[in-house]
């Protein structure tokens, strides 16, 4: 198999992640990143983690998935 030149290489940050190297970067288990990802339901969150759905089950783009986590990110005041 061919090896991709320098400027054709996938870059670590647009790397497409699985539920496990999901769960690996967030330090949490699956079954928490499926929840995650819920858009309906009991479990359902305001802003779920930005998934792909293919059919050999879901991915992550890795800078959507840290531009996500920053965005949970909370700033408490200062009393």
């Amino acid at each position: 198999m061919p090896s991709l030149p320098p400027q054709d290489a996938p870059r670590s940050d647009d790397r497409i992640l699985t539920v496990a190297e999901v769960a690996e970067l967030l330090r949490c288990k699956p079954s928490s990143v499926y929840n995650l990802t819920r858009r309906r339901g009991a479990a359902r969150y305001d802003n779920p983690i930005p998934v792909l759905r293919l059919p050999m089950g879901l991915r992550f783009r890795r800078l959507s998935v840290l531009a996500w986590l920053e965005s949970q990110e909370t700033r408490g005041s200062v009393s």
